[in-house]
Parts: structure tokens; sequence; C-alpha cells
């Protein structure tokens, strides 16, 4: 584990482009991203030709030097993809080498464990998880009456973010199903459904970071109290049990 990332909690308000600056600032990580956004196979027919990764890794080393940036990172990226950059990044002693990978990770999404979780443990790389949240959904509160709050992102974003849609929808009856599951676990056991969900993305060892959105204090708190709450071997026993059921339903 990289020291400097060793489990803080990147805090993501509404003005993205602000915080995104602090971040970088704070951390001197960048992250560059790949379209792999919910994909779960391999289509050769949509192989696309992108900027080189000789050419990427040259202008981040540029940005090293400068000292504008201290580390770089991938996103939603693929097992190939990340060892191909450590390829070129060993064939050039001056690129800099992936120090970490931003890929979403939840109860609803643990694909990062297929393949990825191997490449980054072999090769030293952590897991910056995003969306443990599910935009949301593993919090419960589009399981209200009315639901959920206006101002939630499904809600006020509906119809204006299709990729987010597509992925967390809860008219797929297997994340509906699945994350009631969850929920039930966590009123046993006494926990709020977000400190459950975000104790167990923290919990993982290749975790460094994970990222949240926050627009209220009270949201802030509740992933901050989140911290301090670890999950038994019953938790965990119950939580792979419905994962076995329902495995992967926001990929």
């Amino acid at each position: 584990m990289l020291g400097i990332l060793l489990r803080p909690l990147t805090i993501v308000w509404s003005e993205h482009k602000q915080i995104t600056l602090t971040f970088i600032k704070f951390i001197g990580l960048i992250g560059f991203y790949v379209p792999m956004f919910g994909e779960t196979e391999y289509d050769p027919i949509r192989q696309y030709t992108s900027v080189p990764i000789e050419e990427q890794l040259d202008a981040l080393c540029k940005a090293v030097d400068a000292g504008k940036i201290r580390y770089i990172g991938l996103s939603n990226e693929t097992p190939y993809g990340v060892m191909m950059f450590l390829r070129v990044a060993e064939m050039v002693a001056s690129y800099p080498k992936i120090v970490s990978v931003q890929n979403s990770y939840s109860l609803l999404c643990r694909t990062f464990d297929s393949g990825m979780a191997e490449c980054c443990h072999q090769e030293r790389i952590s897991l910056l998880a995003y969306s443990p949240l599910a935009m949301g959904i593993l919090s419960g509160k589009y399981f209200s009456p009315d639901g959920g709050p206006g101002d939630s992102r499904l809600n006020l974003f509906k119809g204006r973010y299709l990729e987010g849609e597509s992925r967390y929808n809860l008219s797929n009856n297997n994340i509906k199903t699945a994350t009631k599951e969850y929920l039930d676990i966590a009123k046993r056991h006494g926990l709020h459904p977000v400190s459950l969900a975000i104790a167990f993305v923290l919990r993982h060892p290749l975790v460094a970071s994970t990222i949240f959105g926050a627009t209220k204090s009270w949201q802030l708190r509740e992933v901050l109290n989140s911290c301090n709450v670890d999950l038994t071997s019953e938790i965990m026993a119950e939580i792979n049990r419905i994962h076995a059921r329902y495995p992967n339903p926001c990929p």
C-alpha cells in the first residue's frame, strides 16, 4: 500500500472541478479514463483506435517532471489494459508507473475481484473504489414510498444520465432483490445501510480509498461513521450468501 493512500476517504461535493483540483493537490494523483463503464464482455468488433499508450505516458511523464502531479492511475480499466500500461512503462525508465485503478466496487459490483484483483495485488496497485453505495441504492432511500428525495441523483438526473441509469436500475429484479437483502442484513445487525456498504468496501485489502458523493453534511457523517465499523465473520457470511445468489447485478 502507498502510505499516502492509506485508506483516506475522497470527499466529493457538487463542485466537481474544485474538488478534483483539491484531490490532485492533496494526493498528487491523476487518473485517466478508459470507456469500460458497465461493460462485462469484450467485443472485438467494437475495438477502436485511441492515443497510443506510449504517447499518453510520455505526456504524463512531462507533467510529473514539471511537478504538476506525483502519481498516475487508470479508471474503468481491464487486466489487459493495466498490464499494457505497466509493460510500456517498464520500457522507458522515465515513464511513471500506474499506482492505482479507479473501478467500481460495492456490495452490488465485485467484478474487480475476478481478474483485476490478481493484477493489482501482484503489481502493488491500489484500488480507488468508486460508487460504493451504487449511486445511493444501497442507502435504501429509493425504497421509500415516495421513491426517494427529489434531489437525489437518480431522481434529479432521471432520463439525462443513461449510462448510470442502465447500470443502477431498480426495475432490474436482481438489483432490487439483492439490495433489499443487504438492507435486511444491516437492520438485523443494528447497522445503518450506509455503514454496511462502506465498511464492506473498506475491508478489502487492496482498497486504498473509496470515492463517494455527498451533498449534505449528514450524508458525510454517515459515511465517516462507517469507517469505525468492523464487519463480523457472521455478517460477511451472510453477505457472501447473497452475492452467490445475485452475483454482480450492477457490473
